[in-house]
């Protein structure tokens, strides 16, 4: 089996990397800059990729294709959640007269749009099985969880509340055998989240089990990582 995970050299990228191998998946691991202490194996192969260039995307399935002609696994995992503020303050702290529109669209790209159009450029070998599409989304994204939680956050929330409509939208337009979920990963530790508690690999075994045990109701879905319905 063939998997493309994006953002596959940290965090819970890295973790899908090493369950999937586990599981004896061949990965194709998406990164922005490929370090020399990154090499191929005979079930890995490294693909430089920015996930906001469509050059780049569309270089990284040509890549691809020379190996395979089919996906069994999209794990759109590659974001940003860094400072969209004048200041140098978090973006998580700022409020409204410090955000900054460049900043502020470069997350939506990065976090929204990019994995959709990964989606599309997959499509035509994702389309050759039964395959899974998942896209890594976030607490942040749930209204009714981040209701009295006061910090600005504006990109991170809103980018990921977008991936997951943007998620449920493509359903209409994606083949039968090709099913797609957003999901809430944990509190997963990270460089973006330094004081997370739970272990990446763990976290993608979890997420796995979901196609494991699939049912249609989650097709579109937002679900968290042990495959509960996420409160909107």
């Amino acid at each position: 089996m063939y998997a493309f995970v994006t953002g596959a050299n940290r965090g819970l990228g890295r973790g899908f990397l090493d369950y999937l191998i586990n599981q004896k998946y061949f990965v194709f691991a998406g990164t922005r800059n490929i370090s020399s202490k990154e090499k191929g194996t005979d079930f890995l192969k490294w693909v430089k990729l920015d996930v906001s260039d469509d050059v780049s995307i569309e270089k990284a399935i040509s890549l691809i294709r020379q190996k395979t002609n089919k996906l069994d696994l999209l794990v759109n995992n590659a974001g940003l959640n860094k400072d969209s503020a004048t200041n140098n303050k978090k973006e998580g702290v700022c409020n409204l007269d410090q955000l900054d529109r460049k900043s502020l669209n470069t997350m939506f790209d990065v976090n929204a749009v990019s994995p959709l159009i990964l989606i599309k450029n997959s499509l035509p070998l994702l389309s050759q099985t039964e395959s899974f599409i998942i896209n890594i989304s976030s607490c942040r994204a749930s209204y009714h969880d981040e209701f009295e939680n006061t910090t600005g956050n504006y990109g991170y929330r809103a980018s990921k509340i977008a991936l997951n409509m943007l998620t449920f939208t493509s359903t209409w337009d994606l083949p039968k055998n090709v099913k797609i979920f957003a999901v809430h990963p944990g509190s997963v530790k990270s460089d973006m989240n330094l004081t997370g508690t739970d272990l990446p690999y763990d976290q993608a075994q979890k997420i796995m089990e979901i196609t494991k045990k699939w049912n249609n109701d989650f097709n579109g879905k937002f679900l968290k990582y042990d495959g509960k319905f996420y409160p909107l």
